[in-house]
């Protein structure tokens, strides 16, 4: 299990040329190359995971497909810090790494009903940045889409991911950010906004 420390944040798509042009990704070295993130969210025919707050993905990185599963945390100003399970996914769902006995088991026993509910489908930009000695964050820009049963909404944010120092350092840099640019702290998940989709409900 990895412990994934993130503040999110909505960005207005016209201001993505101001924030790539930014001098704090200026002087920051891209991680890879952008590439395309094809997302795929499984559940229950009755929302079960949804309602244990937990969220179950597949995803298409190039030629990588990862299986990854989450459990909600609660998100302040857009920072949450919460428990997933990573790994290979080799065309059927395999939880047993899942070392929290509680999750692996209720997985396990809803596998045989699990169903594709939405999609999500972005391209990543990653940059590595150092703001000050002794932190290291990472700067991902994702521009895409989510979609379910022919409906669709677009997706635009950036996330800044705890590498090494401490949550202060996030809000810090997000602030420097956002004396320039059109950011938002944002409280509601990919997923969350996914499963809104799917339900009909208004944002």
């Amino acid at each position: 299990m990895s412990q994934e420390t993130e503040l999110k944040l909505t960005l207005n798509p016209a201001a993505l040329e101001q924030l790539r042009a930014h001098p704090v990704l200026a002087r920051a070295p891209l991680v890879g190359t952008p590439g395309v993130l094809e997302n795929t969210y499984y559940d229950t025919p009755e929302l079960q995971l949804k309602g244990q707050r937990m969220a179950l993905r597949t995803r298409r990185d190039g030629d990588l497909l990862l299986q990854t599963v989450k459990c909600a945390s609660a998100s302040v100003g857009g920072l949450s810090a919460r428990p997933e399970w990573e790994k290979p996914f080799t065309g059927a769902f395999d939880f047993s790494d899942v070392d929290q006995a509680s999750v692996r088991q209720l997985l396990d026993k809803l596998k045989p009903e699990l169903v594709p509910v939405f999609t999500t489908h972005f391209e990543r930009s990653t940059w590595a940045l150092v703001p000050t000695p002794g932190v290291q964050i990472l700067l991902m820009l994702d521009q895409g889409s989510i979609a379910t049963q022919g409906r669709s909404q677009p997706l635009c944010e950036v996330e800044l991911e705890l590498v090494s120092g401490n949550p202060r350092d996030l809000y810090a840099l997000a602030l420097q950010l956002a004396r320039d640019l059109p950011l938002q702290p944002e409280d509601v998940s990919k997923a969350q906004r996914g499963y809104r989709l799917f339900l009909g409900q208004a944002p």
